[in-house]
């Protein structure tokens, strides 16, 4: 960068000595005769350094130089002055407005030394500057850059808090938000002397939603239940999806007890009456809630949500969509389901199920044609527990899948060992759940089970038992998967024929082979003419559409002769014998029939 020198000397041979002199050190020379015309070069040029004399006429050095310092403080400026004129210079020096002076007569090297050190003081000067400069401006820039950083941290810090309480499907609160709301309203209504009300909500069914119309619906269903039991609280009040199809519900400042029951009727209401609309469909949806209330059924958070969940699981068990009161003996009861159902998870690894078989019969040779495998449990905490108190519970929990599946080999593993122990004749009849029959590729599951134990199914050793509601679950799938197990030679039975949907057009559509009469109308075939007629028409259908007709639960030898004379073809019972182990199964094949079995008159 070129260094320009400006030298004021109202004296012509001065300054052009001075002129001389700088120009050696490549130095861009200005001149000017007085104060005035310096400060017009000032105006139109950069100047670096100035070097003035002091007894100038109009402005004097010191006058001049100390308007170039108001209005050009970078600019360094240096005055020669004589003795005469000392008290002013140093004055001057003193406020600033001269960085140095010489006296005349001055000394030519001294004065080069001197204006070169100015013009590198004032070069570091404009580098101090400019790096003052950058660093406030990257001060600045990192001021922006904080502020945004703490926008975005605020931000982010918003959406992991939002994350943490809220549920993502739904926009509610979840679980843990919940938790936390109702422990504050629980403190204020402490402190009003209120009541507050808990509400457990289920969506009644909704896995059958999910399985019928896929996950993507049963999403946007949840979502519309969402919104649809936001919109009948109050802003007080909280509604939480827990987990699942389940919602929380905190109804506060109440009066009486029963304020919460009639706010969840209409809910109740507004669900049962008006269907949910999810593109072309509508979605009927039932709610099952269990309700309890503070301070009456807790006074604390775990305690009142346990309560409602206990109300809850009372709910479903009088039938859905309706509510129910928490009661003191509910928690006992739900408990021990609770307990019942973690061994059930335990059973099956540790081998606690087993079969028994009872045998069935045909009423013409009297000999044991087949048997019905049973499901049994031998818990070692709890003994022999009948099927009634654990495979209902099997079903609901979807346990009944891994054991639906065990039973199913066992019953295969079995009918393989009797098969070689000589019995080729007799066929095992398995009992299927909807759930087991709703599995994605049933059938190659049932002909991979019959191959690994060896089974040809074209023999016909194993018999799948359906009931009617099973059938009727969706027809096209239905057929489709009892085709390709027909077509490899497996039978079907309907049990508990004319219990379920008892729709006859099924029979000509599914290949059928036999039908079971429910024990519901044997037990009083001989006193109730109505059973009496039901049989024979079930009897009557079976034949003429050539099906194989069973009785199940024959106990008597009136339930066996009428039966007989009505012309069923098999029969199963207690008169001739309780479900056994497979062991005393076996010594029943090895007798060939039933001793007990009365012969026909």
């Amino acid at each position: 960068m070129e260094r320009t020198l400006l030298l004021v000397d109202d004296e012509e041979d001065i300054g052009a000595a001075l002129s001389r002199l700088f120009r050696r050190d490549g130095y861009r020379i200005l001149r000017a005769c007085s104060g005035m015309e310096g400060m017009e070069i000032l105006a139109q040029h950069e100047i670096d350094v100035i070097i003035s004399d002091q007894r100038m006429p109009e402005m004097s050095g010191v006058e001049f130089l100390t308007q170039v310092k108001e209005l050009y403080p970078q600019t360094i400026r240096i005055i020669l002055s004589g003795y005469a004129d000392l008290d002013s210079v140093i004055d001057a020096i003193n406020r600033g407005a001269i960085y140095k002076f010489f006296i005349k007569p001055w000394d030519n090297e001294a004065l080069r030394a001197e204006v070169l050190e100015a013009f590198r003081h004032h070069e570091l000067a404009r580098e101090k500057a400019h790096l003052v400069q950058e660093i406030q401006a990257s001060n600045d820039l990192l001021a922006q850059v904080n502020l945004e950083l703490a926008a975005a941290v605020e931000h982010k810090d918003s959406q992991i808090e939002h994350i943490a309480h809220y549920d993502s499907l739904t926009n509610l609160p979840n679980r843990l938000l919940f938790i936390d709301r109702l422990g504050q309203e629980l403190a204020r209504a402490d402190r009003d002397n209120r009541l507050v009300a808990v509400l457990s909500v289920d969506l009644d069914r909704f896995k059958q939603v999910n399985d019928s119309f896929g996950h993507p619906v049963g999403d946007q269903l949840l979502q519309a239940a969402a919104g649809r039991l936001a919109s009948h609280v109050r802003a007080g009040d909280t509604v939480a999806r827990i987990a699942g199809n389940e919602f929380g519900v905190v109804l506060t400042g109440l009066k009486v007890a029963h304020d919460a029951g009639e706010a969840v009727q209409k809910i109740l209401d507004s669900f049962a009456h008006n269907p949910i609309s999810i593109g072309d469909s509508e979605i009927f949806v039932t709610l099952s809630v269990g309700i309890c209330i503070y301070p009456f059924d807790g006074v604390d958070t775990t305690t009142l949500l346990k309560n409602a969940d206990a109300a809850l699981h009372h709910a479903k068990n009088e039938g859905r969509n309706n509510f129910q009161y928490y009661a003191g003996q509910m928690n006992a009861s739900a408990w021990q389901r609770l307990k019942l159902e973690t061994e059930l998870r335990h059973a099956l690894e540790r081998e606690e199920f087993v079969l028994h078989y009872q045998p069935q019969i045909n009423l013409d040779s009297g000999k044991i044609i087949g048997m019905e495998a049973l499901l049994r449990w031998q818990s070692a905490e709890r003994g022999l527990v009948a099927p009634g108190e654990f495979i209902p519970l099997l079903e609901e929990t979807g346990l009944i899948l891994p054991v639906g599946e065990w039973v199913l080999r066992a019953a295969c593993k079995q009918a393989r060992a009797w098969q070689l122990a000589g019995f080729v004749d007799i066929h095992i009849a398995v009992n299927l759940s909807t759930l087991q029959f709703r599995q994605p590729d049933f059938a190659g599951v049932v002909i991979g089970i019959l191959k690994e134990n060896g089974l040809d199914p074209a023999l016909r050793t194993i018999e799948l038992e359906l009931t009617e509601s099973l059938l009727m679950n969706n027809v096209a799938g239905t057929i489709d998967t009892l085709n390709k197990l027909h077509e490899t030679g497996i039978q079907f039975s309907i049990d508990d024929f004319g219990t379920g949907y008892s729709s006859l057009s099924y029979l000509k559509r599914f290949p059928i082979g036999s039908l079971k009469i429910d024990q519901s109308f044997v037990r009083d075939l001989s006193s109730d003419h109505n059973d009496e007629a039901i049989v024979g028409a079930i009897i009557a259908l079976g034949h003429s559409l050539g099906l194989s007709i069973i009785a199940e639960g024959v106990e008597t030898t009136m339930q066996l002769d009428q039966l007989r004379k009505m012309g069923c073809d098999e029969i199963q019972g207690y008169l001739f014998s309780r479900p056994v182990p497979a062991g005393e199964m076996t010594q029943l094949l090895q007798s060939g029939c039933i001793p007990q079995l009365p012969l026909e008159a």
